[in-house]
């Protein structure tokens, strides 16, 4: 993707009311750069008559029209920091919103095979790309239509004076330029990707806490994160240094220059009374250029700097879009589920991970998946829940091919407990109703009972609205596994998988899970579970086992 259209996404992502909101900015830019032009015009007419041979007063309309022309350049400057400020972080707020609804649209495969860092380093991405390249950018277009406004004045006033500062001031700026670009550019990288590293490093502190204790190696972790967060400080401290660069260059040769351009405008005519009104007029025009020469740098220097978040944030936002359909009825599911010469190949992977699966499972049925590890039995569940899509063979819901067009429908059909599932910092009562801003407390309390939590519950001062710490950390393995499960129960599906869910329960816990799968398949709930342990194989009517793909058994 080239430049031109990675800014064309940035510009989609304006939506009609950013695109409004530029077009007030680019208005209220135009009456800037003529407020600019009548305040320099102004101020030579006013000391001109000041100054003009047997005068002394200042005649009260030129004074008018000076305060006048002052006051609405400073309004009109201070109506573009407004509107530019909130164009810019209204367009952060879109991206933001865009980034996170392509990432949830990304498939599973793109999900397991991406960074668990990089949802967050793509939010760190947008922050880069706004403060950095959207904001100056916008800071930039500005001046440079004021900076117009103000040498046309200056034109106006002496030509050669004008066309002097103007090249002089634009030669240094595009020295200042080209000497910085390529520190601003490494340093834009290494931020890019400090900023992810840094993100990774914390959650891995945060996931691997008790490895970390017990292996004694917490001192490593912080060594590592050290490292990490010295080279980030390093090329922040590099960005920094190397954009200010071009302001000192401007602003110190730049008053040299221009203190030359006076005397030499001044040695014209021999006479300095008589250029006195036009050396203000420069002087109060190069004080106004200067900023402006800045903030121009600022925003050329701001591609170089940000380039790679742009790019990656580009390529983010030209994936598909989150779609806004209501979500689709239930897939009628009456009688089985069949898989017919299933294969499934991971991208990146010569061996596949299923080969030739041909399976049914009936309505009501209580199948078990078994095998050692790396045998296929996750994949064949995530076949199942139509997650992953066969590299070979089909799967039919009913005798009905089970599409891309139909997965959502079919997947309204299924609660999920994994392996690992993922917990909230919220109540146990939000993490049964997971997402649900208005549970059904009726269920809520009988999923729990299910699950067999009321004991735990029971014994808790605030009960259901216990918080449970991030992931979960305050309950134990198998409460945490209840946990999942009454979730799922509270989801009210036909289709009910487990994939080794109940492997830290004790076996009280294990007698109420057991009860709770006999009570749902007698209400009609197919279940599907990956396990190992003996009660759980025992209640099943059948085990299918796996091995190198295949189903070996069942």
């Amino acid at each position: 993707m080239s430049r031109r259209e990675e800014l064309r996404v940035l510009l989609d992502a304006l939506g009609p009311t950013g695109r409004r909101r530029l077009g007030l900015l680019a208005a209220l830019t135009l009456l800037g750069g003529a407020a600019e032009y009548g305040t320099l015009l102004a101020l030579l007419a006013l000391l001109r008559d000041w100054l003009a041979p047997g005068g002394g007063s200042v005649d009260l309309g030129l004074l008018l029209a000076f305060a006048a022309a002052v006051l609405a350049a400073g309004g009109l400057r201070f109506a573009l920091l407004v509107a530019s400020q909130r164009l810019a972080y209204d367009t952060g707020h879109r991206l933001m919103v865009a980034v996170q609804r392509r990432l949830l649209e990304r498939g599973w495969i793109a999900h397991v095979e991406a960074r668990s860092s990089a949802p967050l380093a793509a939010i760190e991405q947008v922050e880069m790309v706004v403060h950095g390249l959207l904001l100056p950018l916008l800071q930039g277009l500005t001046a440079t239509v004021l900076g117009i406004a103000i040498l046309a004045a200056l034109v106006r006033i002496d030509l050669v004076a004008a066309v002097s500062a103007g090249l002089l001031l634009g030669g240094l700026f595009l020295l200042a330029v080209g000497l910085s670009r390529p520190a601003i550019r490494r340093a834009g990288h290494g931020i890019s990707s400090g900023y992810e590293e840094r993100i990774a490093a914390v959650q891995e502190q945060v996931g691997a806490m008790r490895e970390l204790l017990l292996g004694g190696m917490r001192g490593a972790a912080a060594e590592r994160f050290r490292r990490i967060d010295r080279s980030l400080a390093d090329a922040k401290a590099a960005l920094v240094i190397a954009s200010g660069t071009p302001r000192l260059l401007v602003e110190t040769l730049g008053l040299l220059a221009l203190v030359g351009l006076a005397a030499w405008l001044a040695g014209r005519t021999g006479e300095l009374e008589t250029v006195l009104p036009t050396l203000a007029a420069l002087a109060l025009g190069a004080q106004r250029l200067l900023p402006l020469a800045q903030t121009l740098a600022n925003a050329v220097l701001g591609f170089s700097a940000n380039a790679a978040p742009l790019t990656q944030l580009s390529a983010i936002l030209a994936a598909p879009d989150l779609e806004e359909e209501a979500p689709p009825d239930p897939l009628p599911f009456r009688r089985e589920i069949r898989l017919e010469g299933v294969s499934f190949t991971y991208p990146g992977r010569e061996a596949p991970a299923l080969r030739g699966v041909d399976l049914v499972l009936r309505r009501g049925e209580r199948v078990a998946l078994a095998g050692r590890n790396g045998s296929g039995k996750t994949t064949l569940t995530d076949v199942v829940m139509g997650l992953l899509r066969p590299s070979e063979g089909r799967v039919l819901i009913d005798g009905e091919p089970l599409g891309q067009d139909s997965i959502a429908a079919w997947q309204r059909n299924i609660a999920h407990v994994p392996q690992a599932p993922f917990f909230a910092d919220a109540s146990i009562a939000a993490n049964i109703a997971f997402m649900q801003p208005d549970p059904d407390w009726e269920r809520v309390r009988e999923a729990a009972r299910l699950a067999g939590l009321d004991e735990l519950i029971g014994s808790l001062a605030q009960g259901f609205d216990t918080r449970i710490g991030s992931g979960g950390l305050k309950l134990s393995g198998g409460q945490r596994q209840r946990l999942a499960l009454a979730r799922a129960l509270y989801a009210l599906r036909p289709l009910l998988v487990l994939d080794e869910a109940t492997s830290a329960l004790d076996p009280e816990s294990e007698a109420h899970v057991l009860a709770a799968l006999d009570a749902l398949q007698a209400a009609g709930t197919t279940i599907l579970l990956i396990a190992h342990r003996a009660k759980l194989l025992e209640g099943c009517e059948r085990v299918v086992r796996l091995s190198h793909g295949g189903i070996v058994e069942g």
